[in-house]
């Protein structure tokens, strides 16, 4: 009964309320502050662990494009050309007449296949210039880009020039036919291709390899 009476006794005036009261009907203080300080604190539960979270999932590298900047290397290649066509003119003024007197003869039906010598020289002498002037686009895009692949397309390129030169200066000399020189020329064509693609892949495939080596290792049934 002393807690009861304690519990709605005002704690401002000390007078005596009802159960039902909230308020002291003498001073109008609150009477719910004395019941809840009355009351006995709850014990702390133990708090329960937490659920383990779910593992996140590996984030994968996202690919940035490289900005986009112009071919410097290649704009060697443009000038080394233009060059090598001014030297050539240089060499034989006389190219765009010989030139134009053949193309006149094949549309008459009077002309042999073969194109005249100063035409031959001179073709030669571009076709070799050209393939110079690709070793060296080659070098720069190794020495600049270090890029393996564009600086074997110059390489291989070059060669084919080169040769391609060299089978115009033996026409040129009548040791070898015309057919003869392109059949040789395609031949050697084909071959720098073959070499191209295969060291493309080789270069631009790593995850190729080691599944192949894989398959050839794994027991057999």
């Amino acid at each position: 009964m002393r807690a009861r009476d304690w519990a709605m006794r005002c704690d401002a005036c000390g007078t005596m309320n009802n159960e039902t009261s909230r308020f002291c009907l003498y001073c109008g203080a609150s009477l719910t502050t004395a019941g809840t300080e009355a009351a006995p604190a709850n014990p702390a539960t133990p708090a329960s662990p937490a659920p383990p979270l779910p593992r996140a999932a590996p984030l994968r590298p996202v690919y940035v494009p490289r900005p986009r900047t112009p071919d410097f290397v290649g704009l060697f290649g443009v000038a080394f050309f233009f060059l090598v066509l001014g030297i050539v003119f240089y060499q034989n003024g006389n190219l765009l007449t010989e030139l134009r007197r053949w193309w006149d003869q094949i549309l008459a039906g009077r002309a042999a296949f073969r194109p005249p010598e100063g035409l031959i020289v001179s073709a030669g002498l571009f076709w070799g210039l050209l393939g110079v002037s690709n070793f060296g686009i080659a070098f720069l895009r190794w020495f600049f880009t270090r890029s393996r692949i564009r600086t074997l397309g110059a390489l291989l390129g070059g060669i084919a020039m080169v040769t391609f030169s060299y089978f115009l200066y033996r026409y040129s000399l009548r040791d070898m036919s015309g057919s003869l020189v392109v059949s040789l020329e395609a031949a050697v064509i084909a071959v720098l291709l073959f070499v191209y693609i295969g060291l493309g892949l080789y270069w631009t495939t790593p995850r190729w390899r080691p599944s192949v080596e894989g398959i050839y290792r794994s027991p057999r049934p």
